[in-house]
């Protein structure tokens, strides 16, 4: 039946590609055993996919999704032949790459090499968490495995070895990584550019590694998965040594990669594996044993649907609290705190973030003392210490935005991830998932222009601002003031979509913002008595464009914390704030988004410098009377009068 199974598999993936033209081939018939033996040992239920404490299967090496489909349309979700024939067409479910909420049975978003195995990281620490948290004594509602198939471009990806690292570190026992290992690229062998002893590089990092030495048979795989749950306090990597493009007359060869069989090598292909069954046809022995199968786990999962009802019965408090994912974040006791001219707002960010009573868990690039981005009294997550809220990352941005989005895919809980603006860069790929996945990641970052100063240009974030706007499906605040900080939270926490906050290192002036008024995305924030212009300013510029105003005394200034929430609002609203008005935008960034509002942009065009925060501010025009002295300027020119 494994020959069976996996001999459908090879042909109907190989199909797929074919009649779209284009697909992954090699790792289709290279990995056919691993992915059949995933399904078959993995608690994955067709008729409920979502099911709380199922296994977690992602699938790094996502490139192998025909194969992934059609193992799914085997084990009876809901992927029908008509996804499988339309595979990689515009508005087919069965998408190039794995996508999650678009078919059942895929559970992230994958296609970006090595990205799967930081997202089964975090998927991984949600389950330990979760369980510590909430299983009883005889009602372990929380125990599932996560899985992870990646092949030899994740391993090479800085991302997939730096959560192997944090894996290790943490003792996620209850994830195995399953390795296709057929040393072959686009380009070639692997040794071309690695010689890396990847076992040892998982012994190193605290893995227990499990070696097959014949990737290409099923039988051997099942072994090693159940060995692999045998571990208590390790991750696992079964390295399953296999041939890329195995059965096919291009096996062994970089060639087959990506390439579509034609319809004579698929006819040969049939030949060798002695398989003449019709296209995307399941073979009816084969159907009655798979059959067999998920009436296995269907008895397993009544069995665990028996377990929730005695626990929600028991324990409905936690049960109720586990399920309901409804934050409880308490802000009245720090909405109306008294401040004072200079506010710091990596102090107050300590603050709210502390307000939040919830499931939520988060970390910071090995830089809390500074971005203030931790949780008091909770101590680190870790093998001694499975109640932790704070996640020690280390210097591994790449790492922890994607572990952060397998935290908040798996379920039940919420995260966040800190660290210097300037290296968001690190973390766009991970981001930009979040972004496509609709997950909400609540993502944090400091330091946020040229204040950071004598750090110099490498760590004064110019383009940033403009590279996250640019993401559809992020929502973006810098907040001016406390009111905006915690409307910011208070977005995140009702809505399920990433949201970035931004803030300064150095300390700003006190502004009256609004919290009600910031669910506008923009609002005036300073009135002038003659409203000859207004200075459209964000997050830490906000204070500065106010003293501008009072300095020129007849301008107005709106304070936009969000340019994406304003920008949803309707057109009424948003005239109100632009129409009418001569605006002058004001923000220290390199972002051009602000020339859809205005003709009139202060911001930055190039890199910055080293010195002094105020220095650099000023060498660049951000202080009062070079801002005053450009608005001024800027008025005369057109023809506008100013006192």
């Amino acid at each position: 039946m494994d020959s069976l199974a996996t001999s459908f598999l090879r042909v109907t993936s190989s199909t797929m590609i074919h009649n779209a033209g284009s697909g992954h081939t090699g790792v289709c018939l290279g990995a056919s055993e691993i992915v059949y033996s995933l399904y078959k040992n993995a608690f994955v239920y067709n008729f409920n996919p979502n099911f709380f404490n199922r296994d977690r299967i992602v699938f790094s090496a996502g490139h192998a999704s025909a194969l992934i489909y059609s193992c799914l349309h085997l084990f009876g979700f809901d992927v029908t032949i008509d996804d499988l024939k339309s595979f990689r067409q515009l508005g087919s479910r069965a998408t190039g790459h794995p996508e999650v909420n678009v078919l059942p049975g895929i559970d992230a978003s994958t296609g970006p090499l090595g990205q799967g195995i930081g997202m089964s990281v975090g998927l991984a620490v949600a389950e330990k968490y979760l369980a510590n948290k909430y299983n009883k004594k005889a009602l372990d509602i929380v125990n599932h495995y996560t899985y992870c198939f990646c092949g030899d471009g994740c391993l090479m990806e800085g991302v997939g070895c730096e959560a192997i690292a944090i894996a290790g570190n943490l003792q996620l026992n209850k994830l195995i990584l399953i390795y296709d290992k057929n040393d072959i690229t686009i380009e070639g062998c692997t040794d071309l550019s690695s010689k890396t002893d990847i076992a040892k590089f998982f012994e190193a990092n605290n893995w227990n590694v499990i070696q097959v030495k014949n990737g290409n048979d099923a039988s051997s795989i099942d072994k090693a998965i159940m060995l692999a749950k045998q571990s208590k306090n390790k991750p696992s990597v079964i390295i399953c040594r296999t041939e890329i493009g195995h059965k096919c007359d291009l096996a062994g060869s970089n060639t087959i990669h990506g390439k579509p069989l034609t319809s004579e090598q698929i006819n040969t292909l049939r030949k060798t594996l002695n398989y003449y069954v019709k296209d995307y046809e399941i073979p009816s022995e084969l159907k009655k044993y798979i059959d067999n199968l998920l009436s296995e786990k269907q008895e397993i999962y009544n069995n665990q649907l028996q377990k929730l009802e005695e626990y929600k019965k028991k324990y409905s408090k936690e049960y109720d609290e586990l399920f309901s994912n409804k934050p409880n974040i308490d802000l009245t006791k720090i909405k109306d705190i008294k401040l004072g001219d200079l506010v710091d707002m990596r102090e107050l960010l300590h603050k709210v973030l502390n307000c939040v009573d919830f499931n939520f868990v988060g970390g910071c690039a090995d830089v809390a003392p500074s971005t203030k981005a931790y949780f008091d009294n909770c101590g680190y997550f870790s093998g001694c210490n499975l109640s932790g809220k704070n996640i020690a990352f280390g210097v591994r941005e790449h790492a922890m935005g994607a572990i952060t989005n397998g935290i908040c895919l798996h379920g039940g809980l919420r995260s966040f991830c800190s660290t210097f603006f300037s290296f968001s860069n690190y973390m766009t790929p991970a981001i930009r998932l979040s972004a496509l996945m609709k997950n909400p990641v609540l993502y944090i970052f400091t330091h946020d222009s040229l204040a950071t100063g004598e750090d110099g240009p490498t760590h004064q974030p110019i383009e940033q601002l403009a590279t996250l706007r640019a993401m559809p499906g992020v929502i973006v605040f810098r907040p001016s003031g406390l009111q905006e900080l915690c409307f910011a939270f208070d977005y995140y926490f009702k809505n399920n979509l990433p949201v970035v906050i931004i803030l300064p290192r150095q300390e700003i002036d006190f502004v009256q913002d609004d919290f009600m008024k910031s669910k506008f995305g923009a609002y005036k924030i300073y009135s002038s008595n003659s409203h000859v212009a207004q200075i459209l300013s964000t997050g830490s510029d906000v204070g500065l464009a106010i003293n501008v105003a009072k300095r020129l005394k007849n301008i107005d200034v709106v304070s936009i914390p969000s340019i994406e929430i304003f920008e949803e609002q309707g057109n009424n609203y948003k005239d109100s704030i632009l129409k009418g008005n001569f605006n002058i935008a004001l923000e220290c960034s390199g972002d051009n988004i602000w020339y859809k509002f205005t003709p009139n942009v202060l911001k930055l065009n190039s890199f910055g410098c080293s010195g002094k925060g105020e220095d650099v501010l000023s060498h660049y025009g951000f202080n009062i009377d070079k801002l005053a002295k450009n608005i001024l300027s800027t008025l005369k020119q057109n023809n506008i009068t100013s006192s």
